[in-house]
């Protein structure tokens, strides 16, 4: 028998169970609404539902990278700085440690993670680290696959889950979000890719605990045409030119909260 992992109906009783009593946790039919209770404390009014379900062999494809990190984790210091985590974008990001001094952090992207199996392997990516801030990029729940893309409104309902699960067991601790990139590879998607860092702007300025970072912006042009130039040759991954303009807009923040 094929089996499958169904992620979603446990991460959504787990973001509503941080939800207030009279949010029920039901079909929104594809409108989430951003409230704002006695406490200043925003809550998502109902749930997305999510009804796919994918195969152990895909959640696990990247397994062997996942295992490589739980091999680095027994040889770093559990408190750093800054704990990175996403996609290949986090991952192949050489010289973080050398950009981002002095900040103490550690790198902990693999594969092409989706959102999806960021949560199914959250205990492992984590690893019992104490951080002073995240910061995460993962944009592979909507690249174009036919049959495996999630909607806009999917990946939000996705990452405030990851968001509130953070925030459960890392009180306090912020989140740096990094916009959705742009790239020729990926030019077909750009409206969606907008929505998503649109909708996740919006959030971000009602929280106390996301920030959203627009590293999006350094890489195209005034007319919207992207910079090729800091791109690899593949037309997705950013070079090195293209990272430390990311760490420039991104680091004085980390220095900040992190006392730096």
């Amino acid at each position: 028998m094929n089996k499958t992992f169904t992620l979603i109906a446990a991460a959504l009783l787990t973001a509503c169970a941080g939800a207030p009593q009279n949010h029920s946790c039901g079909t929104t039919e594809g409108t989430v609404k951003i409230i704002d209770d006695s406490t200043s404390v925003y809550q998502i009014k109902g749930c997305i539902p999510v009804e796919k379900e994918a195969d152990m062999e895909w959640i696990l494809r990247y397994e062997d990278q996942v295992q490589e990190l739980d091999a680095r984790a027994a040889t770093e210091p559990e408190d750093v700085d800054v704990v990175f985590f996403g996609s290949s974008s986090i991952r192949f990001w050489k010289g973080l440690a050398e950009m981002m001094a002095p900040l103490s952090v550690v790198n902990r992207g693999y594969g092409g993670a989706s959102i999806r199996d960021i949560h199914y392997n959250y205990d492992r990516i984590m690893a019992d680290y104490n951080p002073k801030a995240f910061v995460v990029f993962c944009d592979n729940d909507i690249c174009g696959w036919k049959e495996g893309d999630m909607t806009v409104g999917e990946v939000f309902d996705h990452y405030r889950m990851l968001f509130l699960r953070l925030d459960k067991d890392y009180p306090g601790i912020p989140v740096y979000f990094l916009s959705w990139k742009y790239s020729e590879l990926r030019a077909g998607l750009r409206d969606k890719q907008k929505l998503v860092n649109d909708i996740m702007k919006d959030f971000a300025e009602s929280s106390r605990q996301v920030t959203f970072v627009d590293v999006n912006s350094l890489l195209v042009n005034e007319d919207g045409t992207i910079k090729a130039e800091l791109f690899e040759s593949d037309n997705l991954h950013i070079n090195t030119e293209g990272y430390l303009l990311w760490t420039s807009m991104l680091k004085p923040h980390l220095l900040e909260v992190c006392g730096k």
